[in-house]
């Protein structure tokens, strides 16, 4: 009997160092999101909030869902195009097609890239994304970007997995 009480413990510990061990993993994720700008009165929308850009303290009023989440956001890689190094984020399926509809209905104003709830990026629209495929700057330091790019990688991977 003694031994079968020890065997529990054990079972019991470990499955609380697993439990932690993953808590922690999720606490960790630099979670990506694509927002839209809102200007003026948007009857029926949900209610949004103020962010701003770290570097040039811009200010921007976004909606208060994503058009795209974290689970329709498949990669995010650094580009490097003709002003500089851009991040491109990869969206497929339901985003992909939310991200053209917003496009479209909101031209003009802007697509505003959060990780973890903070503004780090935004590009105004002018055309119709079509191809899932969202290009912009964003306001962090060029020694930072590389390992956020891999921490978000990271993140979409676990999330992925844990769908």
């Amino acid at each position: 009997m003694p031994q079968i009480a020890l065997s529990c413990l054990i079972l019991l510990t470990n499955l609380g160092l697993l439990v932690a061990c993953k808590k922690e993993k999720l606490e960790n994720l630099s979670v990506p999101r694509l927002m839209v700008e809102t200007r003026g009165v948007n009857y029926g929308a949900s209610s949004g909030e103020t962010v701003l850009l770290p570097i040039s303290r811009t200010t921007i009023n976004i909606q208060g869902d994503p058009v795209v989440n974290e689970f329709d956001i498949q990669n995010v890689e650094m580009v490097k195009v003709d002003m500089g190094v851009a991040l491109l984020v990869q969206v497929g399926g339901q985003g992909a097609r939310d991200l053209y509809r917003a496009s479209v209905s909101n031209m003009g104003n802007r697509v505003v890239f959060m990780v973890n709830g903070n503004a780090i990026g935004a590009r105004r629209i002018d055309g119709a994304i079509q191809d899932g495929n969202f290009y912009t700057f964003v306001e962090v330091d060029d020694e930072e970007l590389g390992q956020l790019v891999l921490d978000i990688k990271e993140t979409i991977v676990e999330l992925q997995k844990n769908k």
